[in-house]
């Protein structure tokens, strides 16, 4: 077993548990220049979902997100982020064998809006199934100022949505309230995160002129079959990708 049953316990605990140094040095480049070509390509029909947005601290038009980029899209990108010991603790985790759900990466460039604080399972995900795990990639130091995630680390959440389907559980920045509960995860390339789909969790705006870039892969349970088609099919059709000349503003907003 990878995972010790004190990291599993932990995990169960608190909803996350962070894994320093999961990727070496040398896949973390390899995966930083792959980011780079990616943010740079235009993508063809079927291919990359880039979305942009306006920024509320200079008004530019800026990156976000890139979604959809694993399978038959960029496959060495998949081999190095899902290596076997990466299949190995999302198995432990899970119970069973895991299945690609959804994927993306976020840029969070200089200037880039928040993520309020939310759970990821209310960005519709109960339509497709019950309960998820991501594996998330820290790419770029996380540092406070390039707005680091912060996650509930008391454990002290319900395992099921706490708020409607699109709505933050807070429009505050963090810290958040009750701060004793929360922890704020200063991280270093291949640095990884797994947490589950209602851990409460967020981040500032990126007030400093350094990206921090970070891959969210999230998966279900083997046995719940695969919906990534059918999730990005009705995602399209709701919230479709844009181009950089129609960045949406901040009140677009989705959690």
């Amino acid at each position: 077993m990878l995972l010790g049953s004190e990291q599993v316990e932990e995990f169960r605990s608190k909803g996350f548990i962070v894994l320093k140094g999961f990727l070496d040095e040398a896949v973390m480049e390899e995966v930083s220049a792959y980011l780079d070509k990616l943010r740079d390509k235009q993508p063809a029909e079927g291919q990359e979902a880039k979305y942009y947005e306006e920024s509320p601290a200079t008004g530019e038009n800026i990156l976000v997100r890139i979604e959809n980029v694993l399978g038959d899209n960029n496959p060495e990108l998949g081999q190095l982020l899902l290596a076997p010991e990466a299949i190995e603790c999302l198995t432990q985790l899970l119970g069973e064998p895991p299945i690609l759900f959804k994927e993306k990466i976020n840029y969070k460039l200089p200037g880039c809006r928040a993520d309020k604080l939310h759970q990821d399972h209310a960005a519709g995900w109960n339509a497709y199934g019950d309960f998820y795990i991501t594996m998330g990639i820290v790419v770029d130091e996380n540092r406070k100022e390039n707005a680091a995630l912060s996650f509930m680390n008391s454990g002290n959440y319900e395992r099921k949505l706490m708020t409607e389907d699109w709505q933050p559980l807070s429009e505050d920045d963090p810290p958040y309230v009750p701060e004793d509960e929360y922890v704020l995860l200063e991280a270093d390339p291949g640095d990884v995160i797994f947490f589950d789909s209602f851990v409460p969790h967020g981040s500032p705006p990126n007030t400093s002129d350094k990206s921090r870039r970070n891959i969210f892969l999230t998966f279900n349970k083997k046995s719940e079959g695969d919906k990534r088609a059918q999730y990005y099919e009705n995602k399209w059709s709701n919230y479709a990708p844009n181009q950089i000349g129609n960045a949406r503003s901040e009140e677009s907003y989705r959690v």
